[in-house]
């Protein structure tokens, strides 16, 4: 793999090594010959310097390298075994070049790409900065509470103040040489941190009075939606949004993309029982968001992913998506996989999810698909595949009042409805799964953690509310937090666990011992308890 790699090729060389595709200025080539692995690349041809010699710019991803030698054809070549650059110390090895790895002296960066400023900065002390570095690294690695890589992102009175990329986005199971960076382009599917997105365009609608957050959702849906132990009551975007709609993940936490969420809906019970009725009792569900997104499309007449793409994410300055097949080539290189360990610490990673080559369920589905039938299709409950950067745009939206770059996504009362509980637990009359789902205050969907409540941030911060969504799917770990009436707040994700979450429950509170690590560490370093 050879991203930002800027090298000629003789063509003369090329054409006994490569098999050529061209399109347009772009140039698609592989070897003839037997690799331990296809070895393959695009690149974009910059210059013609001769009728035998080509400048290219590699466009794929992996190494960052500099060459501006030739590349000079000794002899005939029989193998892709031996090509070398001259002058420039580069010897490529079946058909692949080594990562350029990092001689810094900042911690958990394997790769020297990392310690570049869109990776890697602070403005925040000398010392507090080791101490992040020293407290993140530590983090990496393949036992325990480690993972293989993560990201995060700090925001102090508006400000950014502190980011850091490290571990790997990719691990080879074949070469370690074949490992890829986290960097803050990094996209990762990161689950339920989605269902901030997917509410945000329910919430647009509710601006423009084209939905009612109190009306029956039916009338949006098309069909009747009813728990049948409560007939009578309407189940309302609300509801939906907040988690008190009685419906429950069950038997899935998704509508099969072949079935709609109408005959889904009539002919599944996914209904809590009688004592958890609508609009009173809380239980996280997937199907909720299904729903909305289903919503947004009757409304819209989009399918979800446009919607998406034109409403919330463009305006956020996001390519991300949630519809995969949206991003070409180039873009999927950026893709960083979701781990686990299967058999033991002792054993590697195993890809959860995303791993290469890159294949992605529902694709001929989504081609066919009508809006309006279930929106489940594009994942809006969790899908979105977002980079550390692009996340930090929504989070900076939500911290300023519905504005990012000046662009107005959300109205500033709209943001504080969202951030504001509309449920909390009351442990002397259970109304929620509290020991299920480790939630123990709830919005329009944000969840608070009070910093004197059993989800709190940090140990011994009472003072130190946040308010935010976690994301928790095959492995991946992530949260966008921020204080409430601030503009201070953080973006932290892990793309991966070494052992389950059963063996690491929280030390301090409900929360993960992943997320314990990420919230203690930014806020006892960056928001320091103020001296009476």
């Amino acid at each position: 793999r050879f991203p930002g790699i800027s090298i000629y090729f003789v063509n003369n060389l090329t054409e006994r090594l490569f098999s050529f595709d061209r399109t347009d200025d772009f140039l698609f080539f592989q070897t003839k010959f037997t690799c331990p692995r296809p070895f393959c690349v695009t690149i974009k041809i910059t210059t013609v310097l001769s009728g035998s010699i080509v400048l290219c710019r590699v466009l794929s991803e992996g190494v960052i390298m500099r060459c501006s030698s030739l590349v000079k054809c000794v002899k005939p070549l029989t193998t892709v075994s031996s090509v070398l650059l001259l002058s420039s110390c580069l010897f490529l090895t079946n058909g692949f070049a080594a990562p350029a790895r990092s001689a810094a002296a900042v911690p958990g960066h394997p790769f020297s790409i990392q310690n570049k400023a869109e990776n890697y900065k602070s403005s925040l002390s000398l010392a507090v900065t080791r101490k992040l570095n020293t407290e993140l690294s530590s983090m990496i690695g393949g036992t325990g509470e480690r993972v293989p890589g993560l990201a995060v992102i700090v925001f102090k009175d508006g400000k950014e103040v502190y980011r850091n990329m490290m571990g790997n986005r990719f691990l080879s199971p074949r070469n370690p040489n074949w490992n890829l960076p986290v960097t803050s382009d990094s996209r990762f599917r990161v689950g339920s941190i989605s269902k901030i997105f997917t509410a945000a365009a329910v919430m647009q609608l509710a601006e423009a009075k084209k939905l009612d957050l109190d009306a029956d959702a039916g009338r949006y849906l098309g069909f009747t939606l009813r728990n049948p132990h409560h007939p009578d009551t309407a189940i309302t975007p609300r509801m939906l949004l907040s988690h008190t709609s009685s419906i429950r993940d069950y038997p899935y936490a998704y509508i099969p993309y072949r079935t709609s969420a109408k005959s889904f809906f009539s002919t599944t019970n996914c209904w809590a029982k009688a004592a958890e009725a609508p609009g009173k009792y809380f239980s996280y569900s997937n199907l909720n968001f299904i729903l909305l997104a289903t919503m947004v499309e009757k409304i819209t007449g989009q399918r979800f992913d446009t919607y998406m793409n034109r409403n919330v994410l463009q305006p956020l300055d996001i390519k991300g998506s949630f519809n995969p097949d949206d991003f070409d080539k180039t873009e999927l290189q950026k893709m960083g996989t979701i781990y686990r360990k299967s058999n033991g610490q002792a054993d590697r990673y195993y890809a959860q999810i995303d791993d290469r080559p890159f294949t992605f369920a529902g694709s001929a589905e989504r081609r066919s698909y009508r809006p309006g039938t279930n929106a489940g299709i594009f994942s809006p409950q969790g899908g979105l595949r977002v980079s550390p950067d692009e996340l930090s745009h929504m989070l900076q939206m939500l911290m300023n009042q519905g504005r990012y770059n000046g662009a107005r996504v959300l109205q500033p009362e709209t943001v504080k409805l969202m951030a504001t509980p509309i449920w909390t637990y009351d442990p002397s009359r259970p109304n929620g799964t509290i020991k299920e789902d480790a939630i123990e205050s709830y919005g329009l969907p944000f969840q608070y953690f009070s910093g004197q409540g059993s989800t709190k941030g940090a140990p011994d911060r009472p003072d130190f509310d946040l308010v935010g969504h976690f994301g928790e799917a095959y492995g991946f770990i992530g949260g966008l937090l921020w204080q409430p009436q601030t503009q201070n707040g953080f973006i932290f994700l892990q793309n991966g666990q070494a052992t389950p979450e059963k063996m690491n429950r929280g030390r301090y509170s409900r929360n993960l011992r992943w997320e314990e690590n990420f919230m203690n560490t930014i806020i006892t370093n960056v928001f320091p308890k103020k001296n009476n």
